[in-house]
């Protein structure tokens, strides 16, 4: 009795233990996949500013920043929402036609059969 507990122990502990190896042999191989498929950063070149540049902001080649007023912002929000209510689609009504349908005749026996029994379930 005890030689087959001890057999059977044994085999339990050699499972458990292909299984956690197995684990940790999947865990290796998908860790080696990523560091495989992810780009590779490249070295980038850090370029020092030597001179300041002392110029006026003047003569600089920038556009200038447009203030726009208030005005201009609420019918910028009001042009959105209008293009989003026209974007989402419209809910669809019932048609009478579609509420009406004929069930048959087997579906009613049955209904009527599942109210009139005193057990709410299938009838056995």
């Amino acid at each position: 009795m005890i030689d087959i507990l001890k057999q059977g122990l044994v085999i339990t502990g050699i499972g458990m233990g292909l299984v956690f190896v197995m684990i940790f042999v999947l865990w290796g191989i998908m860790a080696l996949l990523v560091w495989i498929t992810n780009p590779k950063e490249k070295k980038v070149k850090k370029v020092e500013v030597l001179e300041e540049i002392d110029q006026d902001p003047a003569e600089l080649d920038v556009p200038s920043i447009v203030l726009v007023e208030e005005e201009e912002y609420q019918r910028l929000a009001a042009s959105i929402a209008v293009a989003y209510a026209l974007k989402r689609p419209r809910p669809q009504s019932f048609s009478p036609a579609a509420q009406v349908e004929q069930s048959s005749g087997w579906l009613s026996v049955g209904r009527t059969q599942q109210l009139l029994s005193r057990n709410r379930g299938r009838n056995s």
